[in-house]
């Protein structure tokens, strides 16, 4: 049956765009490669403190549950886009959908598995329901067939890691392209020591540990947050603005100022940039939580005792010299490399920052019948993506009637 989208990544995006297309009455096919749907959104943690700080995270989980209940839309997980071909109104898509290689009927969750990997991460859990499955790219089975530990392990035979993809042909009247962002590797700004300073993190990983309950800062409670790592960098080839570091640095510094009232939270920067509603009222506010340097280290090292030291301009000029337990990259937005390949299967070029789709926030594309949405296209917070998704649902709903209309003509 031809649906009315093909909407390539299950992100919050995705999930967005197909919702609106099923409120307007369309349906649409998701695919998404990774086993579980949400995207990097869905490890991201709530940020409320006294009150909600507006970060966007809980409308991941209320879309999520409409799009799993909705009848107009399906979606196909472990799915990765081969080739497309035909025009707007008739796209035909070739997808292979790798099978789930831990069967979650028979999996009782004993953890063995787990216990057994001997690759940190070959084993991940939804953010939904912790069930379990096997990241391919990890994996060191699918890399050169060296281990099964995980399926020898299983007692319950819940494991099978020789089935084999299945060849799957879709027809669309169009296509969205919803497949998000990579985030901006440290490794890029090697003087800010992340993989060679202990107590260097991303933002994204200083997430997933606030996602931890009995997780807790050093001894002295000393955190700082870096700016503009990977963004506004004409050195590495984006120089462009992110548009949401400074909001979920700021917004994480004050979440761990409400775990831990003695924390001491330290943000550098060059200037604060936001594009948020009464960012300004609320940068008030924060000022009285957190310090706010602005000077961006020129490096940072492992101290005399270990921990992370910043040096950086102080006032004056001088040359300062302070020491953290932990020091948080606030790594940006960059364009995702299979996004790109995507856009070149689907025949949709890339704009001036190496995103896919045009300049602005266009939702359209080069081809007819092509669009994009949500960071695909650019960088943008959450609810900037959702906005953006919904105005997509929009352009494809019209191009839709006018098909169908051509059609009936």
């Amino acid at each position: 049956m031809k649906k009315d989208a093909l909407i390539l990544g299950g992100g919050i995006a995705g999930l967005w765009c197909a919702w609106e297309l099923a409120r307007l009455g369309l349906e649409s096919t998701i695919v998404e490669t990774a086993a579980f749907p949400g995207g990097r959104a869905a490890r991201l943690c709530c940020k409320a403190t006294d009150e909600c700080r507006r970060c966007g995270a809980c409308l991941l989980e209320d879309v999520l549950h409409k799009v799993v209940w909705s009848d107009r839309i399906t979606m196909l997980l472990h799915s990765d886009l081969l080739q497309v071909q035909g025009e707007s109104g008739d796209f035909h898509a070739t997808v292979s959908q790798r099978p789930a290689r831990i069967v979650s009927d028979r999996c009782n969750d004993c953890g063995a598995c787990e216990a057994t990997c001997p690759v940190p991460g070959a084993l991940v859990r939804s953010p939904w329901d912790r069930g379990l499955a096997i990241d391919e790219q990890k994996c060191r089975w699918f890399q050169d067939a060296s281990c099964r530990a995980c399926q020898e392990t299983c007692a319950q035979d819940a494991v099978n890691l020789d089935r084999t993809p299945e060849i799957l042909e879709l027809n669309a009247s169009t296509i969205v392209l919803a497949s998000g962002f990579k985030p901006s590797d440290p490794h890029d700004t090697p003087r800010f020591g992340y993989g060679r300073v202990p107590g260097v993190v991303t933002g994204l990983e200083l997430e997933s540990l606030l996602r931890q309950e009995n997780w807790e800062p050093g001894p002295s409670r000393k955190i700082a947050f870096i700016q503009c790592v990977g963004s506004r960098d004409a050195k590495i080839g984006r120089n462009y603005c992110s548009r949401v570091c400074c909001g979920y640095a700021l917004r994480l510094a004050r979440l761990l100022r409400n775990r831990f009232p003695d924390l001491s939270t330290s943000m550098f920067y060059m200037d604060i940039q936001s594009f948020e509603r009464d960012f300004d009222k609320r940068l008030k506010e924060i000022e009285q939580e957190v310090k706010l340097v602005r000077s961006i280290p020129s490096e940072i090292r492992k101290g005399a005792d270990g921990s992370p030291e910043l040096v950086y301009q102080g006032l004056d000029d001088n040359r300062e010299f302070e020491s953290f337990d932990l020091v948080v990259l606030s790594v940006g937005i960059s364009p995702n490399q299979s996004s790109v390949e995507l856009g070149n299967i689907v025949g949709a070029s890339s704009n001036v920052d190496g995103f896919v789709g045009g300049d602005g926030e266009a939702a359209v594309t080069s081809r007819c019948g092509v669009f994009v949405a949500g960071t695909v296209q650019g960088p943008k917070s959450i609810e900037e993506t959702v906005s953006h998704a919904i105005r997509t649902a929009g352009e494809v709903a019209s191009c839709v009637s006018k098909i169908s209309r051509e059609e009936n003509e």
